[in-house]
């Protein structure tokens, strides 16, 4: 599938699966030659067509089409410096992920197989103000060493070497949110102290499987 098509169905999928609501979130590619794919501001995910996508230099200066770039492009650029091996960026606003950032507690990156597997250790990066150089460089520091990772209060970034990979680890990490959150209802009326994450030596077990 050419990678325009392929934004314009991760967009229409991000909407059907509540990862945005209106106009939220942003989605970009890196090309060969280093320019980028970007999703214009105030159009909304579900609704992208090719023709509203902009193509715009590594600096940011637009190259073709119409409209405004997102207001998160500078995120989206400070992290392509940052991780040289990263091609695709999904920004989103998942509702279950983003109140953890809300309730000032860290992701629960160990509690299921897929999120160790698929996520990774997913940091929260501190809260600046949406749209700001101060975010931008912030979670281009956070995201030189992981590749998922949440907003404070605003939401949540994924990182990918394919727009496929970068969608996919955003979904993740909203379906771990929702099952941690399922498991703290249940286990309050059962077990409220048990131990929820995975211990080491299953963790490591993880990793050892082919």
């Amino acid at each position: 599938m050419k990678r325009k098509k392929e934004l314009c169905c991760i967009g229409k999928k991000m909407k059907e699966v509540s990862l945005v609501a209106a106009c939220d979130g942003n989605i970009s590619y890196r090309r060969a030659d280093g320019t980028i794919i970007i999703t214009p501001s105030g159009v909304p995910k579900g609704e992208i067509k090719k023709k509203d996508l902009l193509h715009v230099t590594a600096a940011g200066t637009l190259i073709e089409g119409n409209g405004k770039p997102s207001s998160e492009m500078a995120l989206h650029i400070q992290i392509y410096i940052k991780r040289p091996d990263v091609n695709a960026i999904v920004h989103a606003h998942p509702v279950t992920a983003t109140a953890v950032s809300i309730a000032g507690i860290p992701f629960p990156d160990h509690v299921v197989t897929e999120a160790d597997l698929v996520l990774g250790h997913v940091p929260t990066i501190p809260y600046a103000a949406p749209g700001t150089s101060e975010l931008a460089y912030a979670a281009a520091e956070v995201m030189a060493q992981a590749n998922v990772a949440l907003l404070a209060r605003h939401g949540a970034v994924a990182v990918g070497d394919s727009l496929r990979q970068a969608f996919y680890r955003m979904e993740t990490l909203e379906t771990v949110a929702k099952m941690y959150r399922e498991a703290l209802i249940f286990s309050s009326f059962s077990q409220p102290e048990k131990e929820h994450n995975i211990s080491p030596q299953e963790l490591a077990a993880l990793f050892h499987l082919e």
